[in-house]
């Protein structure tokens, strides 16, 4: 991270610890300020609710203790409403949060339960300014983070408040970071303050929202209504198969071979297979023994267990470069950029969400900005998401460290939201961006045996923002919003014409009695033939539907050819006896539903046929999967016992030559 964006903290103030119970019937107090009554629901009592209009406590004085928290009085009604306001709006869609999280009732419950977990067990009652409590605490954060750096759903809603007083004071009074305090909190509120787009919470508003889940969310069922999404047709249109005949031609892995795009690990005269032989093969390894299917092959690209990566990893078209964010933020960086053909890493100044141009000149990387507001013992850390834009030749030379800064490079300050995809028209210079709504998906640190939530609106909309070269850098044109409704996790095709979308079925309770948690099952994806246009300084899109894919997993990525749909999908107690097991109680299937796993998933457009293309054992998560120019399939392996690796298969080559697999 760039030491001129580096936060100041904020000093001279008191540590004020907020004790909470789990416990039924308890209370949940903040140091020096009135409890609020819990009921045997965990709810809080309406009746003890002051009468007075909604209004924050008073501010504590410049030498008090600054609060986690400040109780904020007024009926539940007034609380919630507040709340939801400055969360989502009252569409779902706006306020501070709803611009990437759907305000849906799977997405609340989902954070009252991080928070609950997250309060439980690490806000507990502390002696003020005591440096042991702080290392206590900070332990805690470590402990709830599993291993990981915390992140914002190590906190819950508290991840809205990293910036604020509370959180500066824990780091300013940690030992552990010695003269690197403000490195270190800079670098925490970079991975784990909220909202990640759009203007941070102050204290007031934070201190609302906070009231509204420490009562454990009343009245969220009355405010947000239930969204049911329709149930999923398997449809492939014919105006796909057209476009998929149409780009075998003209698209960008026809484009890339005609330009003679030197594609990584290739041998000049051979066929794309015959690629990254030099690489051992998993089935060479102690570790990748039964992961390749049928007569595919999965090569090892790079070991990356030293430094494993945060949520997805891109490549660039030619398959050189694999960028990731990191886990636990490096010095002078909190991502990497692999160069496979060096085997060397570059440190980089950005955290999440790499992309490339499928046209191989340039790259996209979101990282957070800092701005020091107010004074010492009052002011806040604002934190704000910037994406740098970046020719891929700043790469070439080898450079030990990517600042973001470099010739060509530039930023588009808040422009571009999270989970951004990358495009170029085939037929123009037009290049675009499109972001929206998303559900996050870390995976690979801890057991999951569910497929991601897909929560989301009858609002949910997508933004396409076009991309202006202009030469030497690249500016941002004006964007364009469309609606997908009950759709989100929007994926862009490398030409642009195309946009694949998870959509989401039916809420449902996970507890019989209605209340917990609510999860918005996925029903499907759904893909969309995109017309988008730049003229005359205005954008303008439209979407129509051209097919529908009944399977449920992660994010969906298109190949450079337009023809396979790639995507991880987690193992469940319903996929046991499509695995060949006799059902969930078989011995063998047992260890998937104590540790977990995750395969990749292949789709051909021209037929909507689905192929599971690896076969990870227990333990074992490959994620996030992407194709490079000549339609090898890069993705990440996560182990439970912390290894990670960057890996490729060749299936869809396979599939591509021999038309089938030999394995389910």
């Amino acid at each position: 991270m760039n030491r001129s964006r580096r936060m100041s903290i904020a000093r001279r103030v008191h540590l004020t610890l907020v004790l909470a119970a789990s416990a039924c019937g308890e209370r949940v107090i903040v140091f020096g300020d009135p409890p609020v009554e819990r009921s045997a629901d965990g709810r809080s009592d309406a009746s003890t609710a002051a009468s007075a209009p909604l209004e924050p406590a008073p501010a504590l004085g410049e030498l008090s203790p600054p609060s986690l928290r400040r109780p904020v009085s007024g009926p539940d009604a007034e609380i919630a409403t507040a709340a939801l306001a400055l969360l989502g709006g009252t569409d779902g869609v706006g306020g501070r949060c709803g611009s990437c999280h759907a305000m849906t009732r799977p997405t609340l419950t989902r954070w009252q339960q991080l928070t609950d977990t997250f309060r439980a067990a690490c806000l507990t009652p502390s002696s003020a300014g005591d440096a042991a409590a702080i290392e206590q605490m900070l332990a805690c954060f470590d402990a709830q983070a599993k291993g990981a750096a915390p992140s914002a759903s190590t906190f819950g809603i508290y991840a809205a408040a990293a910036h604020l007083p509370w959180f500066g004071f824990v780091f300013e009074r940690a030992d552990r970071y010695g003269d690197q305090r403000e490195l270190a909190y800079a670098q925490f509120v970079a991975r784990v303050a909220m909202p990640r787009a759009g203007q941070p919470l102050e204290q007031a508003d934070f201190d609302v929202i906070a009231e509204w889940f420490e009562r454990g969310l009343p009245l969220a069922f009355e405010l947000v209504p239930e969204q049911q999404g329709g149930d999923c047709t398997p449809a492939i249109d014919a105006r796909l198969v057209q476009h998929v005949d149409e780009l075998a031609l003209s698209g960008w892995r026809a484009r890339n071979r005609e330009a003679s795009t030197l594609m990584f690990g290739c041998v000049a005269g051979a066929g794309p297979r015959a690629c990254l032989s030099q690489l051992p093969l998993a089935r060479e390894t102690s570790y990748g023994t039964g992961w390749e299917v049928g007569e595919t092959r999965i090569r090892i690209l790079y070991d990356n267990s030293a430094t494993p990566s945060s949520f997805w990893s891109r490549t660039s078209a030619d398959g050189r470069y694999v960028a990731s964010g990191l886990r636990d933020a490096a010095a002078g960086g909190a991502g990497q950029i692999v160069d496979l053909s060096r085997d060397a890493r570059i440190v980089a100044d950005y955290s999440y969400d790499p992309a490339f141009f499928p046209d191989n000149s340039g790259f996209v990387l979101q990282r957070t900005q800092f701005e020091s507001i107010g004074t010492a013992s009052t002011g806040q850390a604002s934190p704000g998401d910037e994406a740098v834009v970046c020719p891929q030749s700043v790469l070439a030379d080898g450079p030990a460290i990517l600042t973001g800064d470099e010739p060509g490079c530039g930023s588009s300050a808040g422009r571009i939201g999270l989970y951004q995809q990358l495009a170029r028209a085939v037929d123009g210079d037009d290049y675009w961006v499109a972001h929206g709504v998303y559900v996050e998906d870390n995976a690979g640190f801890e057991p999951i045996t569910s497929n991601p939530s897909a929560s989301f609106r009858s609002e949910s909309t997508i933004t396409l923002t076009p991309m202006i070269n202009d030469g030497s850098a690249f500016a941002l044109g004006p964007g364009v919003q469309v609606p997908t409704p009950f759709q989100g996790d929007a994926m862009l095709s490398p030409s642009g014409r195309l946009l694949i979308t998870r959509a989401q079925g039916r809420e449902r309770a996970e507890r019989a009695d209605g209340t917990g948690l609510v999860v918005a099952d996925q029903s499907g994806y759904v893909i969309h033939q995109v017309r988008a246009s730049l003229m005359n300084g205005s954008s303008s899109a439209e979407l129509e539907e051209l097919g529908r894919v009944c399977l449920q997993g992660g994010k969906a990525m298109l190949s450079f050819d337009e023809r396979w749909m790639v995507f991880h999908r987690f193992v469940t107690v319903a996929d046991a006896t499509r695995l060949g097991f006799s059902g969930p109680d078989d011995p063998a299937f047992v260890p998937y539903l104590e540790q977990g796993a995750a395969d990749v998933y292949l789709v051909d457009l021209r037929d909507g046929s689905s192929h599971r293309i690896s076969a990870l054992q227990p333990g074992q998560y490959a994620l996030y999967p992407h194709f490079r120019s000549d339609n090898w399939i890069y993705f990440v392996v996560r182990t439970l016992d912390g290894r990670e690796l960057f890996a490729a298969s060749d299936a869809a080559l396979w599939l591509e030559e021999e038309g089938q697999l030999g394995a389910p």
